[in-house]
């Protein structure tokens, strides 16, 4: 706030100025100094005291007038009667709400204060001037409705034709698609370390110790944020959570998303493979994860096996020094004259083991990893392009108006599903990139030199679930184990069912 001289005449009408400018990006809209040249010169004509100069650099969209720094120190100055006009350059660099419309007439018509503009007077204290006032805000919230509308159908199109439709560069890639190479491969590193069992914070310091950054913020995320608006990281400075949302965008495997859900495959090129980034977005689901688990899980089977009595997951404890996988909820219940599941951790580990391996032979599966299917594609990809022409049609049909944007959104929406259905299968039905083989005679051998967090992975993408089944009441006969292989029940998901060509 930049005060001026008091006036030497109490007659003289003392003015704040009042500037406001969001960003301006072209050139072509009112800059503060413009608006300020212009303010002056309505002041200077009618002989009116500029005694402050107040700016505020912020979106009157986003922002309301309360929350405004700038237009605080205004009403303070009002209230404090050190003003009796307030010029600005329109009405809109005020405010484009109604809701603020109405309390500026408030304050008006309580303090009696006058509003300019260099766009023509508006007299909030009379009702011919808030009638002008309103219809004013209303025209600028028209065509503030008027340009989301277009950015909203330019987003759809370019989405629709499979075009990049990022605000600003994502960590990665540049604003064409096109990558960035060593942030793309640090990317693909880091889904690789994970399936190893490396933590997302030591992904995170490693990037900050290498000057990785989160990607740069813009001139108008670099603004003071609306309360109502999400916070930008101003120092860009990675974290688990920054790499953690990073590593799930279907942006990594060449998927195209509106509103969180994937609308199929976008133009440019993939920085991981499908069948790597589920595995890791399956692992950073935390799915069967409680808060009580996570951190604890040294275990293979802790937090991926369940409970055949409450579903809930298992994890690794003690008893009588025998260690062992055990429901939480594994207390004894004099109600039910049982308590819930548990099983020896050594008996149980082996046994899922050797299931894996004994799947692996009966379906001539080489690899612990995923496999491409060697389908024919064909059928897929003319059924991708027809679908491709069609959205295009219908994104003409709703431009030209012929359908309304209600019509064109049900009709796009089951098309982008089937789409991404049929991008999918094609992606699975491709090479996964270099698929490491194993000698099935030592796949025991194999699987233990592996990390654990390669283990896990491997048996979350192998198991529908892995069950531990209560063992009964009673003691075994004479002879009879204690614990038997229908103490673990366990179902392969469809990707391990696939039966392959015998190996020549």
């Amino acid at each position: 706030m930049r005060i001026g001289q008091p006036g030497m005449q109490a007659a003289i009408p003392r003015v704040i100025i009042y500037l406001r400018m969001s960003l301006d990006k072209t050139g072509e809209g009112a800059g503060l100094e413009r608006q300020e040249q212009a303010c002056r010169a309505l002041c200077l004509a009618r002989g009116w005291e500029v005694v402050a100069v107040v700016e505020d650099t912020v979106s009157a969209t986003d922002w309301r007038l309360a929350d405004r720094a700038g237009w605080s120190q205004v009403v303070t100055a009002i209230e404090a009667g050190e003003a009796d006009l307030v010029v600005a350059w329109h009405l809109d660099r005020v405010t484009r709400d109604m809701r603020d419309l109405e309390a500026l007439i408030e304050l008006a018509i309580d303090k009696g204060i006058g509003l300019a503009t260099a766009t023509g007077d508006i007299d909030l204290t009379t009702d011919v001037g808030r009638m002008v006032a309103r219809i004013l805000a209303a025209v600028a919230t028209a065509e503030g409705e008027r340009k989301a509308e277009r950015q909203i159908l330019a987003s759809d199109q370019r989405v629709a034709r499979g075009k990049p439709n990022w605000i600003r560069r994502p960590f990665g890639f540049n604003k064409d698609g096109t990558h960035v190479p060593d942030e793309a491969a640090a990317i693909k590193q880091a889904y690789y370390d994970l399936v190893k069992g490396k933590a997302l914070t030591a992904i995170a310091a490693d990037w900050n110790e290498k000057g990785f950054r989160t990607s740069a913020p813009s001139e108008e995320e670099a603004r003071p944020r609306a309360p109502r608006q999400r916070a930008y990281n101003p120092t860009g400075l990675w974290g688990n959570v920054a790499v953690r949302l990073l590593l799930r965008n279907p942006r990594n495997m060449g998927m195209i998303t509106l509103y969180g859900e994937i609308m199929g495959k976008g133009s440019w090129k993939p920085i991981i493979d499908e069948a790597t980034f589920l595995k890791v977005d399956k692992l950073l689901a935390d799915r069967q994860r409680p808060e009580s688990l996570k951190g604890k899980l040294a275990n293979l089977l802790s937090g991926i096996a369940e409970c055949g009595v409450c579903g809930g997951p298992v994890q690794a404890t003690k008893r009588n020094d025998e260690p062992l996988y055990t429901c939480k909820g594994n207390k004894w219940k004099p109600e039910e004259g049982r308590g819930h599941t548990s099983l020896p951790l050594d008996y149980a580990e082996g046994l899922v083991l050797r299931r894996l391996v004994e799947q692996m032979k009966r379906t001539n599966r080489v690899s612990f990893h995923p496999m491409p299917t060697g389908v024919d594609v064909s059928p897929l990809e003319a059924r991708e392009r027809a679908i491709d022409k069609r959205l295009n049609e219908l994104i003409v049909e709703e431009v030209t108006g012929k359908i309304t944007r209600q019509q064109l959104h049900a009709g796009t929406a089951e098309l982008r599903h089937e789409l991404a259905g049929i991008q999918m299968e094609i992606a699975r039905a491709g090479s996964f990139g270099p698929v490491k083989t194993i000698d099935i005679e030592a796949a025991y051998e194999e699987f233990g030199a592996l990390d654990l967090g390669e283990q896990r992975g491997i048996l979350s993408d192998a198991f529908q679930f892995i069950r531990l089944i209560q063992r009964g009441r009673g003691r075994p006969r004479a002879g009879e184990p204690i614990w038997k292989p229908e103490h673990l029940e366990t179902e392969f998901t469809p990707e391990w069912q696939r039966v392959f060509e015998p190996k020549a």
